[in-house]
């Protein structure tokens, strides 16, 4: 196929099923119909098309972007009957508490606003076990994908994937074993300080008293609900980018029964329409969450509508979700709270957000230990008591088996948060060097913003920090900053 007609094809497979996923994810719709958008367009994944793709005269990172586009195409469609079915299962399931069912996908919220941990524990357990009866499907799919991944040349899933990311798992890995180890002091003793205010036992936590820990309703004066949206309007508007202007961009706040309580923002047609989705839960976290997905969306509705399908709708996942960290991190920055939320006076906060950025790095990290071992697993369901293991030992509290599929993001995403993390606090420290401590208020930074935005996902985050005087990606720098906000430097 001549390349050119294959971008043609691709964009237009891109944009159906983004607004498929959009249509599932905000809501607006039960159940998941993508089998009928693979069939449409399986000549851009079948037969010998991953060699062709190797033949073509492009950029390195345009060709990798392509070799991972058509892999996960492939896999995805040899699976999208059983995604469908996980999606339909998922809308699908209730949980009965206090006399009423109440949808699966709105429970977490519930679980984050319960005070009381005896019925919060009952509340979680109830959530997991329905979430234990979409394992079967999971457990085929993640099956199907390994064997799958083997056809590409390559030896399993890991190897794959680590090589179309260009991840250096080996590398990363080592890293993140070593921050996890050197951060077990900190981690562990806020973590008891916490329990203990809320009169629970290390022995006796479970992973929805660390979400009650964040969901921190003792802050909730300085993040009112009705403030949300006006305070994302401000903050751009401070770095030069009128937000109400971008009529590309569109924002779904709205609760709703199906809404999925995992934010997200879709790119429905770079970058002319992005849709930014979250389903409002109350507090700090709420803020937290928009300002991430804005960072998302203001990356897609940026990008150069000229530039080559590669880099307008892939690449490195990396950088759009620095992107997202960049802003979402403004929570942490005590100039931006006094003037933004009025919050004069903030160590206890700042402790509690670091100690949330220090549990997520931990976390991920682990999951991306555990995420070897899975797609390596000759039968999934083996390594469900690894999961529980691991994510318990390292995070202090009981997290349980029933998650260890649905807790999964496909082709090692959760290595692409923690170089996105590690990029952020780079990334931002250029931007303090550059334009200021206080550069979310400049709008130099926020026009050098959008002239990086521009550019889609052309460079990797490896590529990006050297241009900003790095020598490479550096977890110092995100070390320092936990260290700092929890008043340990």
């Amino acid at each position: 196929m001549d390349p050119q007609q294959y971008f043609r094809h691709a964009e237009s497979f891109n944009r159906a099923l983004h607004a498929e996923h959009y249509a599932a994810g905000a809501g607006l719709k039960a159940g998941l119909d993508i089998a009928p958008i693979y069939a449409r367009y399986l000549h851009l994944f079948e037969g010998e098309r991953f060699e062709e793709v190797k033949t073509w005269e492009l950029e390195a990172n345009e060709k990798r972007y392509l070799l991972d586009f058509v892999a996960s195409g492939y896999l995805h469609n040899r699976t999208a009957g059983l995604q469908e079915r996980f999606a339909e299962a998922e809308s699908d399931a209730s949980v009965e508490w206090d006399g009423r069912q109440i949808p699966y996908r709105t429970v977490p919220v519930l679980i984050a606003n319960e005070g009381d941990p005896v019925r919060r524990h009952a509340l979680e357990q109830r959530h997991l076990d329905a979430m234990a009866t979409f394992n079967p499907i999971l457990e085929e799919r993640e099956k199907r994908m390994q064997r799958e991944a083997r056809g590409f040349g390559y030896a399993d899933y890991v190897e794959l994937y680590d090589a179309l990311h260009a991840l250096d798992l080996h590398a990363l890995t080592d890293r993140m074993r070593a921050f996890v180890s050197a951060t077990d002091d900190l981690y562990f003793s806020a973590l008891d300080t916490y329990l203990h205010e809320m009169h629970i036992l290390r022995d006796d936590a479970r992973r929805c008293d660390v979400t009650r820990i964040f969901r921190s309703p003792r802050f909730d004066g300085y993040f009112p609900e009705e403030r949300l949206l006006p305070t994302l309007h401000r903050t751009m508007l401070d770095l030069g980018i009128e937000l109400e202007d971008q009529s590309n961009i569109r924002l779904d706040t709205e609760p709703r029964p199906l809404k999925s309580p995992r934010a997200f923002c879709c790119p429905i047609h770079v970058p002319d329409d992005v849709r930014l989705v979250m389903q409002p839960s109350g507090g700090e976290q709420d803020y937290e969450t928009l300002l991430h997905e804005a960072g998302h969306a203001e990356h897609y509705a940026n990008v150069d509508g000229t530039l080559p399908f590669a880099y307008r709708w892939l690449g490195d996942a990396a950088v759009t979700e620095s992107y997202a960290f960049l802003l979402e991190y403004l929570v942490t920055d005590r100039h931006w709270l006094e003037r933004q939320m009025s919050f004069s006076d903030p160590a206890e906060f700042l402790h509690l957000v670091g100690f949330h950025k220090l549990y997520f790095l931990r976390r991920y990290g682990t999951k991306l230990l555990y995420e070897q071992q899975l797609h390596r697993a000759d039968e999934p369901g083996d390594v469900a008591s690894l999961y529980d293991e691991l994510l318990s030992r390292n995070l202090g509290v009981e997290y349980g088996p029933e998650s260890y599929l649905t807790d999964v993001d496909d082709g090692f995403y959760a290595a692409d948060y923690l170089r996105a993390w590690i990029f952020e606090a780079q990334h931002r420290r250029f931007l303090q060097r550059e334009y200021d401590d206080e550069w979310f208020r400049n709008p130099k930074a926020g026009r050098f913003l959008v002239e990086l935005w521009r550019d889609g996902q052309r460079h990797p985050v490896e590529q990006l920090v050297r241009y900003m005087g790095y020598d490479g990606l550096d977890l110092g720098a995100v070390t320092e900053d936990i260290r700092t906000l929890m008043g340990v430097a």
